[in-house]
């Protein structure tokens, strides 16, 4: 059977306050004075446990207030000895309806409730919010980087977001940067960030797989004669006849315009296996071909430029 409440006037220095979810007490100097002058004028909600002690359960603001303001007695409603689960709910409710809960207590509060195993759809339910912002603020808190920025006042979007990318430290100072001065450009920036890690795990996967099969793959292709690595499609073999990709003893990655890596045969030590350009490329300065050229290395030529104007637009789109 439930116990009926009761009030009773206590000594708010002989009361003890239990954990709160609201951290800040902000117990300013005009509230003290108010307390001072006028009391207690809302009973503090409290429960006494078995060792007759009086924990306070709502009213930690308050009962603070009270002692620092040097009141002897304050109103004490006394009820019945919450659950755990159920105390912590019932602040989290009670301060979100007042507006004074931060969302780093949120998140705490939240967090208190999953380590005695309540889930993220029971706290949903009994505190209002939705299934997605309890789960994000656990997830947040979860983490070292997501805790620390709910700590410093972020929200826990935020601080969601600061705990994606908690393992890259360049992106996590970019995104603080934006948060503090241009938040509007939070999202944007994020998914920035998420298209370059992305595109860095492809290529990292491309890589390793191709080395996996043995594959050489190199870090750099140019386009002229003093280049060590020349695609194969500049090339022409001892024969006279153009390279084609079985001629190729490495591939270069490179990346297209929608940031896809694919690869692309080359050869590297060309001259040194008998291999000759195809047409002079205008890079390098000792082949400079003798006489006018012939309708063939003018298309060739013609293919070469086009593909090299093609290769720039895709470094400045990507710049």
């Amino acid at each position: 059977m439930t116990a009926t409440p009761t009030l009773e006037m206590l000594d708010p220095a002989n009361l003890t306050v239990d954990i709160n979810v609201r951290k800040d007490v902000a117990l300013t100097a005009d509230f003290i004075a108010s307390i001072k002058e006028h009391g207690v004028m809302e009973p503090v909600i409290a429960h006494r446990k078995d060792d007759g002690t009086v924990h306070v359960l709502m009213g930690q603001r308050r009962t603070r207030a009270a002692v620092e303001a040097g009141r002897p007695l304050i109103p004490v409603m006394i009820i019945e000895s919450p659950e755990e689960a159920e105390r912590i709910v019932t602040q989290v409710v009670e301060n979100i309806q007042r507006a004074e809960l931060t969302e780093a207590d949120e998140a705490d509060a939240y967090h208190q409730l999953s380590l005695i195993g309540v889930s993220a759809a029971a706290i949903a339910k009994k505190t209002g919010r939705t299934k997605t912002t309890v789960e994000s603020a656990l997830k947040a808190k979860s983490t070292e980087t997501g805790a620390a920025a709910l700590g410093k006042g972020y929200t826990i979007e935020e601080a969601l977001i600061l705990a994606e990318f908690e393992d890259d430290e360049e992106a996590t100072a970019e995104l603080e940067s934006v948060i503090m001065d241009e938040p509007d450009m939070l999202l944007h920036v994020t998914q920035q960030l998420r298209d370059k890690r992305d595109r860095a795990a492809a290529l990292a996967a491309l890589t390793a797989e191709l080395e996996a099969a043995g594959t050489i793959v190199v870090p750099e292709c140019g386009y002229g004669e003093d280049s060590e690595t020349l695609r194969v499609t500049s090339l022409k073999r001892a024969d006279a006849e153009p390279a084609t990709d079985e001629d190729g003893n490495a591939v270069y990655i490179e990346t297209g315009y929608r940031g896809e890596p694919s690869t692309v045969a080359v050869v590297t030590g060309w001259k040194d296996l008998g291999f000759t350009l195809r047409y002079y490329s205008g890079y390098g300065t000792s082949s400079a071909p003798k006489g006018p050229m012939t309708d063939e290395q003018k298309a060739e030529r013609k293919t070469l430029i086009e593909n090299n104007k093609l290769m720039q637009s895709v470094l400045l789109t990507e710049l």
